[in-house]
């Protein structure tokens, strides 16, 4: 099988020219800005109209008038887009309205503002908030339709601004149609500046493809129909995800990309598009948040069971009382993973007396009817009571609430470049595999639903998993 590299020394997605960053600014970044500056000063105006300045409450925090909130609050809002990616130098996102994601980020930023709020028991006007909330959001939509139409599509037109685009096909054939064809439809604001032939993607077809990207300046690509039937397209589409190009995509036969893979329509343009892997830096923001909260709360709430469990391993079976093992966190590093311990105290030593349910050659280890468990711990495993020390590590932010499973060194060894690909978050106490057959999964599975979880996590999913893992906890499925 075929397996890329996962970096190399040139990154051309950073020569980004002064012009198209200027471009960036003057289409989306100042008129966003002027939009929510104007939204704040009429929900200010609609607010306190016919108020003299004495009769307003300041918003109870020392020296903070209301003028002043609102104005933080636009450079915040700002900020969040800019950090959200919706400003990036992509096609779709520099050219056309992204409203999913202007809502999105929006509300992550007045859930954030609310909760801070509270926690610094500032009390302020709820209704100069929410009406500043959907005037904004409003008027960022209403000034990009404008901005789209009034300015945007007449610079297409007159081909003043376009994106440079990659096409690559199985033939010339194919390149010569679909060039034809994006030439027509000029106003899409594409220009075609090299076109490849791909009669299969293998190394020798790489280099030639890297020998040509490193002459090329800011582009996208265009995967033409059939592309998607070669058995390495989903290592393709991971390997330029990796290298920062955006992917367009003309499919053929989407059943080659695995139920990982998710690819997503472009707002007014006839491509679909891959969703980059990562997880932004918002969610990876809200994602440890929402650990850090949750599991204190988890932490304070259980400190009585922590203690009976730990009370019930110290007179049954002695210290130790808690189990640690290496695992493989974000990024491949390395890091303690606690548990209540299960086994005997020479548990590794009697490993070559217990056969692998799931065969010799298999990384994970795993028998229903393990004689090294002890009966504390048979109990433990059985409703996942042993898996609650991991809520330290989570606190101290090694894991996080949910996530893929922790994997063990010698599995993360056997990675092909594809599978890599489940390291790029955290991994979880909770998350696809345990919610679905556990260790009765074999590795494939369990691995394609963590690459499941990275394509597609959202917060929402998220709390999802959580309400899931107390049903799977109940059913004890896969839990030994």
């Amino acid at each position: 099988m075929l397996k890329f590299k996962n970096q190399i020394s040139f990154r051309p997605w950073l020569l980004v020219k002064r012009k198209r960053m200027v471009q960036v600014f003057a289409l989306r970044i100042a008129p966003d800005f002027l939009a929510l500056s104007l939204a704040g000063i009429g929900s200010y105006t609609l607010r306190f109209k016919g108020l003299n300045p004495q009769q307003i409450i300041l918003p109870g925090i020392q020296e903070l008038s209301y003028s002043s909130f609102l104005a933080a609050l636009v450079v915040i809002w700002v900020l969040a887009l800019l950090i959200s990616g919706i400003y990036s130098n992509r096609h779709a996102r520099l050219f056309f309205t992204n409203a999913r994601m202007v809502l999105r980020t929006s509300l992550f930023v007045f859930l954030g503002i609310g909760l801070f709020s509270y926690l610094a028991k500032a009390e302020f006007s709820r209704s100069i908030f929410m009406t500043f909330f959907f005037s904004g959001v409003v008027c960022i939509l209403l000034e990009r339709q404008l901005i789209n139409g009034l300015v945007i599509k007449p610079l297409l037109a007159k081909r003043r601004i376009y994106t440079s685009l990659m096409i690559v096909g199985r033939n010339d054939a194919a390149l010569d149609s679909y060039t034809n064809w994006i030439v027509e439809n000029q106003s899409l604001g594409y220009k075609i500046v090299n076109r490849l032939v791909c009669p299969k993607i293998n190394f020798k077809w790489i280099e030639i493809f890297d020998s040509k990207i490193q002459k090329m300046d800011h582009y996208e690509i265009l995967l033409l129909p059939g592309m998607d039937t070669d058995p390495n397209f989903a290592k393709f589409i991971h390997y330029l995800q990796d290298l920062g190009i955006p992917i367009n995509w003309i499919p053929h036969d989407s059943g080659n990309l695995g139920y990982w893979q998710v690819p997503l329509p472009q707002e007014g343009l006839p491509f679909l598009t891959f969703q980059d892997s990562k997880i932004g830096p918002i969610g990876l923001f809200t994602k440890r948040i929402f650990d850090f909260i949750f599991s204190l709360t988890v932490l304070v709430v259980l400190s009585p069971i922590f203690f009976l469990i730990s009370a019930v391993i110290l007179i049954r079976e002695g210290r130790p009382i808690i189990f640690s093992q290496k695992r493989v966190g974000r990024n491949g590093k390395l890091f303690k993973m606690y548990k209540f311990r299960t086994m005997v105290k020479n548990a590794d030593t009697l490993i070559h007396t217990v056969s692998n349910q799931h065969g010799l050659d298999h990384v994970l280890f795993k028998n229903q009817k393990d004689p090294r468990i002890t009966k504390t711990g048979t109990f433990l495993r059985k409703y996942s009571l042993d898996e609650l020390p991991q809520f330290f590590n989570s606190l101290l932010g090694s894991i996080s609430v949910v996530g893929p499973r922790p994997a063990l060194p010698r599995e993360a060894k056997v990675y092909s470049s594809l599978y890599e690909r489940r390291l790029l978050v955290k991994p979880g106490i909770t998350g696809p595999w345990q919610v679905s057959g556990r260790s009765n999964l074999d590795l494939q599975t369990s691995i394609a639903l963590d690459l499941n979880y990275v394509s597609n996590w959202s917060f929402t999913r998220d709390l999802a998993l959580i309400l899931s893992t107390l049903s799977a906890v109940f059913r004890k499925t896969g839990a030994y």
